[in-house]
């Protein structure tokens, strides 16, 4: 059995780590493996450090000096971890008994980058886990698909692995270099993690027999206004883009409807695209030098990773 690490991340979360951490634990344990559990608080005001250190002595804690966003804090956490596997796990889920049980082995196949587990909203038993991309007007979207509408029982490949309760193979994971710091504060890290994954030749697959509970967008939502989340997402979304998309169709196309879909943002009022390409403009130089660190690993094309995770 493949050994676990896992790897929180937190801000202002007491309660949730009271509330999360037990079960966490009873499902290691049921897996019957070594596993370590590392907590990186992200210069929290709480009393989340002291709380963890005092109830729970054989976690691992790690404490920002300063707020460092998702990429930086969990990374910490990940270059630390000892054991194959690392989870990513946000404090506001909650997994169920037999999740390690059930994602461990899908690791013997070596192909296999991330597994992710379903991940049900307790308040409408919405599946988060499973997206696929779809063309849409200017460039492909992404959507949502409920477990019943597929075919479980073969493989379930994804767009993306949820940063937030996903497993990833640490040497791979580290080959990656972890989430990258570009997208901080939030959003899109774990997309572009995933994508770079599919571009080694690596999978990120759905793991249909276990689950965990998450309510969407209540954490970042709790401390940052909605217009705000608006802008950082389509800031981060157009800097994924810049950063990995190599094929020269693709290129072509996102270049020909780029003004369009601009003009689109605006007569509808939105700007969201608008202010995130002049927020995504202010990190070009970054873009261009991650990107040419990154072509080493652009082995698939884009268009064959489209082909494994559209409608």
């Amino acid at each position: 059995m493949k050994t676990i690490s896992v790897v929180i991340p937190n801000y202002n979360g007491i309660d949730l780590l009271e509330k999360n951490i037990p079960p966490l634990i009873e499902a290691l344990v049921f897996a019957k493996t070594r596993w370590e559990i590392i907590v990186v608080d992200d210069a929290s005001t709480d009393l989340s450090v002291s709380f963890v250190k005092t109830k729970y002595s054989d976690i691992i804690v790690l404490s920002n000096e300063k707020n460092m966003g998702f990429a930086e804090t969990i990374n910490r956490g990940i270059f630390l971890a000892q054991n194959d596997i690392v989870m990513a796990l946000n404090t506001d889920v909650t997994v169920d008994k037999n999740v390690f049980e059930k994602i461990l082995p899908r690791f013997n196949d070596f192909d296999v980058f991330a597994v992710t587990p379903n991940i049900i909203d307790p308040r409408n038993g919405y599946n988060q886990a499973i997206y696929r991309l779809k063309p849409g007007f200017c460039w492909f979207t992404d959507r949502c698909v409920q477990l019943a509408k597929i075919d479980s029982r073969q493989e379930v490949p994804l767009f993306f692995s949820s940063g937030g309760s996903s497993c990833y193979d640490r040497q791979k994971l580290l080959q990656l270099g972890g989430f990258d710091p570009i997208y901080k504060p939030f959003y899109v890290e774990d997309v572009d993690l995933s994508y770079r994954a599919w571009k080694a030749g690596w999978r990120c697959v759905l793991e249909p027999g276990c689950s965990v509970l998450h309510e969407a967008n209540t954490t970042i939502s709790k401390y940052n206004k909605r217009r705000k989340i608006k802008f950082i997402a389509a800031k981060n979304k157009i800097i994924f883009l810049w950063l990995n998309i190599s094929d020269v169709k693709l290129v072509f196309l996102y270049i020909l409807f780029f003004l369009p879909s601009l003009v689109w943002d605006i007569v509808s009022f939105r700007k969201y695209k608008l202010i995130g390409t002049f927020m995504a403009f202010c990190h070009l130089p970054e873009v261009v030098r991650a990107r040419r660190k990154r072509k080493a690993l652009f082995l698939v094309k884009d268009f064959e990773i489209i082909k494994r995770v559209s409608l």
